[in-house]
């Protein structure tokens, strides 16, 4: 009799076990398909991206007005993997080809920007930036969004960033 208590409680603690066990496994299963589910649905909003582009190439502009070379080509860096980061992120949105609309515009530009920025003939620099900027627009006509106009912002400084160069 003692024998068969013991085997039932052992039986019962073994069934709890494997009961929570189960559970636990069952609940960690479906958590994991719930957040694959929620990252494969969620999408780069292009207008946060593209913000965030239009900040550094503000903050890259900044810095060539005060022509500060190491704290332009940081923020050229910067403008250079949003602009691939947007391609890689948001290759399509609304219909439009983003990625391709970015390698045709945009992307030629950079390279010679980089070239001015390197040569640190500063008037060359504001000439290939105002270029620059002027894809983003070009683009923009192209995509139906010309209410969207980008201007380089050299004197506009929103920022509480000091842009002069070191002394």
């Amino acid at each position: 009799m003692l024998i068969q208590k013991s085997a039932y409680r052992l039986l019962s603690v073994l069934i709890i076990f494997a009961v929570c066990a189960l559970t636990i496994q069952c609940n960690s299963t479906a958590q994991e398909k719930e957040n694959h589910d929620k990252e494969e649905h969620e999408e780069v909003e292009l207008a946060v991206a593209m913000g965030q582009l239009q900040t550094y190439t503000h903050k890259y502009a900044l810095a060539v007005e005060a022509e500060n070379h190491e704290l332009a080509s940081f923020y050229l860096h910067e403008v250079e993997e949003s602009v691939e980061g947007i391609a890689e992120d948001v290759p399509t949105y609304e219909g439009y080809d983003i990625a391709k609309l970015i390698g045709q515009y945009l992307e030629p530009e950079i390279e010679p920007t980089e070239e001015a920025l390197e040569s640190q003939n500063w008037e060359e620099v504001r000439k290939q930036t105002i270029k620059l900027v002027d894809t983003c627009n070009a683009c923009h006509e192209a995509s139906d969004h010309g209410f969207v106009k980008i201007t380089p912002g050299f004197d506009n400084n929103p920022f509480n960033q000091d842009f002069s160069a070191p002394k």
